[in-house]
């Protein structure tokens, strides 16, 4: 009764696997039998929850679906015609519009379509075909008396329209169909409205989150970020990681330690905003990171950032990142990578916040700071800042409001006619060239970065205990700019100390001995600015700064005349900035960054940097390769918010970033931390930091350090951000993806979820606010009962400790983190253009929760595999001889089979995921579903019967079975101990007590029914059924055999299978008929025969199998997606 087009029902993928499977294959099977056709060739397809599925094809032009497809064709329908005649239709270009849709409304005579009637005169088709880009099309017409048009069959007319948008060219054909009149006319009023669902559903680009933008954002960026690539750099942007060869790095390093530091830019982000000048903020992070970790004598070689935005602006985000570039080019480390998270309901649009992770390397003998060294007499040297650099803004900004200037106004102490935001906006100024040749040569003792608590609080990080520093402020080189901001916020000379670095951006530490050598061998301003002193019996702090006042009189004078002053004397607590908070949270989250430790770590909390040494690890490795990540958790921070849990966001932001470092095959060493908040909650930071030791232990990385910002006015009250970076380690022969080895027959394996994970928040909130839910109702796909809350915040699963030992065996071949872009973006950055992967959803567990969004917010299908996991977080290519180690070492998390690699078509998807619709609906229809009661019948240990009690019971793989019952046919064997264990009831049958095999299986048959049994599972069940048995439980009866079968059944099948010689085995899983291992195969799981196995340790690793095929096979069968026809044939669905 209609048409339209184009379809949004159809994904993409399908579409173009339908022309290669179904067109194309067609016009191939005209042309190998010989056929000559001309003419129209169409087939009549229907999108099935297995998708697409061919009904028929067709030749006739006159259907509505042809008609409504003229509405959009460009190219001239004759000249398409003549050219199929003549045979040169390869020869024109047929075009169509793509700009537009078409619909189709079909007005059928009375009794269609049973019958029709015919005769009718038609009115109203004159003012219908005056209307624009609207056509009838005439089918069962006539002419009448008086040359009138009258109905002639039961598809009289199909009124057309075409439009921009899919619903109103609906609700113009609709109309016009309304305008047309005869006798018992009909149509239907709902033509395209099916496929308006899909188009109103939400999307992740709708929920203001554009994975294209950040794409483009890496292309464009990816040539600046490569310029600043140095010997030993690896890979390029838009990897899961940065790679680093520890190989090129100076040979003289004998006992190398890598110094890691992370750190932010605060709020002088915030006149960035204000200013829109962007373009020295990448400066300002590199320098707060690469200054730090200098400050343990170590030479930067590597750099990530982190920026969080409302929405990615690509000018905006491309200036700070060429800003970064510049920055890392002075510093001379290499761009390696990076990450742009985009939260429109955490940040507003125009609004952004930085992070930095920096990596640097020192011999270990030379590490700053040699506090045994530091003492009386050594001299104090000062490197000048440029500026305020990148700490007191937030003070900065509260002299700024409360004297009531503009950030645009001229600044009355600019030498240079600038704004008060252009200087405030002056870069902070790299230490790294002008110290480094001086570190190097053993010349410093310690080296101090005047940041946030400025001179008072940073020199004391580098000094033993008994000594001080006398510093003389005269010799300072203070630039006017904080004079201003003494006078005009009133602030005491401690405040100043304690908070702006005052003309200082280092601090160095010189034996007077070297001074003259340090002095010819530094390469820029400096100056001798005090001494080392010993702290005498009358104590005082390590540091002590002479002629403060005296040295900022001159440069406070001229402005403090005037009107325009605060009330009272500002402080850096006033802005917001609590000093003291901060060094609360270092003191409780100290003993949780121990309880992370491992060999290599040195030191603790509280430096400039990390230090992770590497003669720890150096026995493991060759050649090491080191591995970096930066990422955040995205607006499930909300979550977590919202809820007021925040102890496990923490494991989210570990893992998003030790799961990325294993898709390059490296092992987790290190991990640091940032944490962005306006008002510090120490309790909340604290609970934050717990999940983040935790997920540290889970993946074996050290927390080594963190940088916690108090940014007021950046965010408000209660929320926070947070980003992490990892440090991983692997051999240079085992990087991945070994793009190369892929080929086409590799085996996919995938680790399940722990449901959303950390991406696709956006839309979640989208979808939420669109049906006014809010955290605490009840989630109707929880099967503990838990909110919407509780269900959302569970945390990201980490992989380390099931995928790392068949990384480092050289199993895997590559290995996807299923994060943003979900399946269909994160695998084809493992694999080569040449191929593609084929998933089944069939084959792994779609969670709940995934049904429940792509109901709740219309989500279309591809949407859906485009944004989450869908229940699979890791994916893991392998070759199908490695595929039985891989899934032996992954087994604790579950790995399954969920696809294979297969030849690409030009063109084609990289990506197709057959039957996603239909896991989907299985989803939804679980909670309707009734766990079939299971009956086990053993004889012996019961191995294979305690994994179908694990898995029945673990909720997350939806068995649909409950194992009800245990029968054994001996007493004393384990299995009767594992079902007591598990408060399942048992039976004992002897047999010796039945006079026939016939007589003892009714028995057993009259206890299965006693307890209501729905399906039985023969495990080392040592006894030949009678077919009277077989026959009753026919279809509910399965066994598992440990073989391939039909190779070697029977008896003894590993020795069999050891004397034929064969290289591979395995076990089946089978439904039961009168034969000897003669049923229907339900499911198989392979296993390699090695040279040297004997029958016990072929045995041991089929058992390894049997556990996960058999727990795997039950599930299909309760679900009816195995089950046996009335002629005995399986049928899988």
């Amino acid at each position: 009764m209609g048409a339209y087009c184009p379809c949004p029902l159809i994904t993409p993928e399908q579409l173009a696997d339908v022309k290669e499977q179904v067109i194309q294959r067609a016009v191939d099977g005209l042309k190998a039998e010989g056929i000559k056709y001309v003419g129209v060739l169409y087939a009549g397809m229907m999108v099935t929850k297995s998708g697409p599925m061919t009904l028929e094809f067709n030749c006739r032009f006159g259907d509505p679906e042809t008609q409504v497809l003229m509405m959009l064709l460009e190219t001239d329908l004759y000249t398409i015609m003549k050219a199929c005649v003549g045979g040169t239709l390869k020869q024109v270009q047929v075009k169509w519009e793509t700009e537009n849709c078409a619909v189709g409304v079909v007005i059928a005579s009375k009794g269609y379509p049973e019958t029709s009637t015919k005769g009718c005169v038609i009115s109203g088709l004159s003012q219908v075909q005056n209307r624009p880009n609207t056509v009838v099309f005439h089918s069962g017409v006539a002419r009448g008396a008086n040359d009138s048009l009258v109905t002639a069959g039961g598809r009289v007319l199909l009124v057309a329209a075409k439009r921009g948008s899919l619903r109103t060219a609906a609700s113009v054909a609709t109309s016009a169909a309304a305008a047309i009149d005869f006798p018992g006319a009909q149509y239907r009023k709902d033509i395209a409205h099916k496929a308006f669902s899909k188009l109103n559903g939400l999307s992740y680009l709708e929920a203001g989150v554009d994975i294209d933008a950040a794409a483009q954002l890496v292309r464009t960026i990816e040539p600046v970020a490569t310029a600043t690539h140095r010997r030993g750099v690896l890979g390029r942007l838009g990897c899961y990681s940065g790679l680093f060869q520890l190989s090129a790095m100076d040979s003289r390093f004998k006992d190398p330690v890598l110094v890691q530091g992370t750190d932010g830019v605060g709020t002088k982000l915030k006149i960035a905003e204000i200013t829109q000048k962007y373009d020295t903020l990448g400066q300002d992070l590199v320098a707060m990171c690469v200054n730090d970790i200098l400050c343990a004598g170590a030479e930067p070689f590597a750099f990530l950032d982190y920026m969080a935005c409302g929405r990615l602006q690509l000018n905006t985000a491309t200036e700070i990142i060429k800003g970064i570039a510049h920055a890392c080019a002075l510093s001379g480390c290499a761009l390696l990578g990076g990450e742009t998270a985009e939260m429109p309901s955490m940040y507003d649009v125009g609004k952004y916040d930085l992070a930095g992770f920096a990596v640097g390397v020192v011999d270990n003998m030379k590490q700053l700071p040699r506090m045994k060294e530091i003492r009386g007499g050594d001299v104090v040297l000062a490197f000048p800042s440029t500026g305020v650099h990148s700490n007191g803004y937030s003070l900065v900004q509260k002299i700024m409001a409360e004297t009531g200037h503009s950030f645009h106004e001229k600044a009355p102490f600019s030498t240079t006619n600038k704004t008060f935001g252009e200087e405030f906006l002056e870069p902070t100024g790299i230490y790294v060239k002008a110290l480094m040749p001086a570190v190097k040569k053993g010349l410093v003792k310690g080296l101090a970065h005047i940041t946030g608590g400025g001179l008072l609080e940073n020199i004391p990080r580098i000094l033993p205990p008994g000594v001080k520093v006398k510093l003389d402020a005269l010799k300072f080189k203070i630039k006017p700019i904080f004079g201003w901001l003494q006078a005009k916020g009133m602030v005491s000379d401690f405040e100043m100390l304690r908070t702006f670095n005052c003309g200082v951006g280092m601090i160095a530490i010189v034996d007077p001995v070297c001074l003259n050598e340090f002095l010819s061998t530094v390469d820029d301003v400096v100056d001798v600015v005090g001494s080392v002193h010993v702290i005498g019996k009358e104590g005082g702090h390590q540091v002590v700064v002479d002629n403060f006042k005296q040295a900022m009189a001159p440069l406070v004078t001229p402005y403090c005349a005037g009107v325009n002053a605060p009330q009272k004397s500002l402080s850096y607590k006033d802005s917001g900035v609590d000093i003291e908070a901060g060094d609360s949270l270092v003191s409780m989250i100290k003993p949780l960054a121990r309880s992370t430790s491992r060999s290599g770590v040195l030191g603790g909390l509280g430096g400039f940097g990390g230090c992770f040494q590497l003669k720890a690890i150096e026995q493991e490795y060759k050649d090491p390769v080191l591995v970096l990540a930066a990422d955040g958790v995205g607006t499930k921070l909300k979550i977590a918010q919202l809820i007021n849990k925040h102890s496990t966001i923490g494991i989210d932001l570990v893992a998003m970033c030790v799961n990325d470092i294993l898709c390059n095959g490296a092992a987790p060493l290190t991990f640091l931390d940032y944490f962005a908040c306006g008002s510090l909650d120490v309790n909340v930071a604290k609970d934050v930091v717990s999940g983040v030791a935790e997920g540290c232990k889970q993946s074996s990385a050290a927390l080594i350090g963190g940088e916690t910002a108090e940014m007021p006015g950046m965010y408000e009250a209660g929320v926070y951000d947070i980003a992490g970076f990892a440090l991983g380690v692997v051999e240079r022969t085992h990087i991945l993806p070994r793009i190369n080895d892929i080929t086409v027959g590799d085996i996919v394996i995938g680790l399940p979820s722990n449901g959303v994970h950390s991406n696709g928040f956006s839309l979640i909130h989208s979808l939420m606010k669109k049906n006014n839910l809010t955290l605490n109702d009840k989630a109707p796909f929880s099967e503990e009962g838990l909110t919407l809350g509780e269900e959302l915040i569970k945390p990201t699963r980490i992989y380390v400790g099931s995928v790392v030992g068949a990384l480092q065996r050289g199993y895997v071949k590559a290995v996807a983190h299923i994060t943003g872009g979900g399946l269909l973006e994160n695998i084809p950055r493992v694999i080569p253009e040449s191929v593609r992967v084929r998933l089944n959803a069939h084959w792994w567990n779609v969670h709940p929760v995934f049904a429940w969004i792509a109901d709740a917010g219309t989500v279309k299908d591809e949407e859906m595999l485009r944004t989450f996991n869908c229940g699979i977080g890791m994916v893991l290519i392998v070759s199908p001889e490695h595929q039985a180690e891989v899934m032996n070492i992954s087994r604790s998390f579950g790995a399954m089979v969920i696809g294979s690699v297969q030849a690409r078509p030009a063109g084609g998807a990289r990506v197709i995921v057959d039957n996603f619709a239909s896991a989907l609906d299985f989803t939804r229809r679980m909670p309707l579903l009734t766990n079939k009661k299971v009956a086990v019948l053993v004889s012996g240990n019961g191995s294979n019967l305690q994994a179908l009690i694990d898995s029945t019971r673990d909720r997350s793989q939806c068995m649909c079975a409950e194992v009800a019952l245990v029968i054994s046919n001996k007493k004393d064997v384990y299995a009767l101990k594992r079902a007591e264990d598990a408060n399942i009831p048992s039976l004992v049958f002897n047999h010796k007590d039945y006079a026939s095999r016939e007589e003892f299986d009714r028995a057993v048959s009259k206890a299965l029914e006693a307890h209501r049994i729905d399906l039985v599972c023969l495990a080392g069940y040592m006894r030949i059924l009678s077919a009277e048995f077989v026959a009753k439980w026919k279809g509910r009866l399965i066994n598992i055999h440990p073989s391939l079968l039909p190779r070697h059944p029977g008896l003894h099948a590993q020795r069999q299978c050891l004397e034929a010689g064969d290289t591979l085995s395995g076990c089946t899983v089978h439904f039961v008929d009168e034969g000897m291992d003669t049923g229907p195969i339900i499911t198989q799981e392979r296993v390699p025969v090695h040279p040297e196995d004997t029958v016990e340790t072929l045995t041991a690793r089929i058992h390894t199998a049997e556990h996960r095929a058999y727990p795997r096979a039950l599930r299909l069968v309760a679900t009816s997606r195995a089950r046996l026809n009335s002629q005995g044939q399986i049928i899988m669905s």
